[in-house]
């Protein structure tokens, strides 16, 4: 019930969360945006997401993680609603996407981190991949529903509040079901500055956050880049994007799976390369077919793909090196990586203004990726604890 619970609340979230992707070209023209400024409130999501990341980790490990779990996500819901009854006004839609992000930042750790605590080591990747599935299930359902709700309705807000009014009765799930998890006696500075200190989780951390850039490059812009330049619809370019997260689902379970028998490490050298190839090959490619075929393949190597197997092994790392401080451990991994989310859009934002065109993007995205896989190499093995 737990697992399932966490992956239906983040299936609302992720939804939430890309709802406005594919509406990016339509705001910028009727709110007469530059791609840098609607770059920018993406980003602003992310910002305040980061923020959260770290303090809310460190109160679940001292009060609890299913307390911080609630409050934040009401936070994330009103931030979500308050969106659909503010756009138009781009200061507003600003402050709700920033608002929305302050609490998704909070339940990132509080989520992962009651699943650490509640999950045997063995099944942590997998664990991490099923919530993963909601993530994905999320993500088409904001991508899809945004662009064909708009074509039918035009109405931007429409789609908006049909994703984000749902959230209420998800938090009254989590009230209901989620399980206690008490907190512990705060950690000493010593503790902190131990964990702040190992190289490996910051090679982890680094690794990781040149995966999701590659990601968040993607989708972000993946919607504008197949109607502008590739000729798709309004609807098309939102659902065809979507097919990241559909066959990440199969493919999120799999390579969990995976990671939990053979090791992090052979999963995370496969995966990271393999992906990078295929964002180079959607920067070149113009046939429909093809793109289609490359953005499905591409969902099985990103993001739910690699992330479980990244988050295990730090969770290896953090059971053996600092018992205790599995909140704090889990807000500095995500905190690092989703810097991506926060850089990647602007940046490719900003190619695109210069450029006009998103194929240096993609490009460098796809760049990154491969000196991540670098990096990757330098990363010792650290097998989890049997129970």
């Amino acid at each position: 019930m737990m697992i399932f619970l966490l992956a239906a609340g983040w299936a609302l979230t992720y939804a939430n969360r890309t709802v406005l992707y594919p509406l990016l070209s339509i705001i910028s023209t009727d709110f007469s945006l530059s791609s840098a400024d609607v770059g920018l409130l993406t980003g602003s999501y992310f910002f305040t997401y980061l923020l959260l990341q770290v303090p809310a980790g460190i109160l679940g490990d001292r009060v609890g993680m299913r307390r911080v779990l609630l409050w934040t996500y009401a936070v994330a819901a009103s931030g979500a609603i308050g969106l659909g009854l503010v756009i138009g006004n781009y200061p507003a839609m600003l402050f709700c996407m920033a608002l929305h992000g302050l609490g998704a930042g909070g339940f990132y750790p509080s989520s992962f981190g009651m699943m650490m605590q509640k999950v045997e080591p063995q099944r942590r990747a997998f664990s991490s991949a099923l919530i993963g599935i909601g993530m994905a299930v999320g993500l088409l359902t904001g991508m899809t529903a945004s662009g064909w709700l708009y074509e039918i309705y035009r109405d931007i807000r429409l789609p908006i509040l049909v994703l984000a009014l749902p959230s209420i009765v998800m938090l009254l799930l989590f009230y209901r079901y989620l399980p206690e998890t008490p907190g512990a006696p705060s950690p000493k500075w010593a503790q902190y500055k131990a964990i702040l200190l190992d190289m490996d989780l910051w090679r982890i951390n680094l690794t990781t956050f040149t995966a999701l850039y590659g990601f968040w490059v993607a989708v972000t812009w993946g919607p504008t880049f197949l109607k502008v330049e590739r000729g798709f619809s309004l609807g098309a370019s939102g659902f065809f994007t979507g097919l990241i997260a559909v066959s990440a689902i199969p493919a999120s379970m799999f390579w969990g799976r995976m990671a939990d028998r053979i090791g992090r490490k052979k999963v995370a050298l496969f995966v990271l390369p393999a992906g990078a190839v295929v964002v180079l090959l959607l920067s070149q490619v113009e046939n429909h077919y093809v793109l289609i075929g490359l953005l499905a393949l591409f969902g099985m190597l990103s993001n739910t793909a690699f992330v479980p197997s990244m988050l295990a092994w730090s969770a290896d790392i953090v059971e053996q090196r600092h018992p205790g401080l599995t909140g704090a451990s889990v807000g500095i991994f995500n905190g690092s990586i989703m810097l991506s989310a926060v850089v990647a859009p602007v940046v490719s934002g900003f190619l695109r203004d210069q450029t006009g065109s998103l194929g240096p993007a993609l490009t460098a995205a796809s760049l990154l990726m491969l000196a991540g896989t670098l990096l990757l190499l330098t990363i010792p093995v650290v097998l989890p604890r049997k129970p």
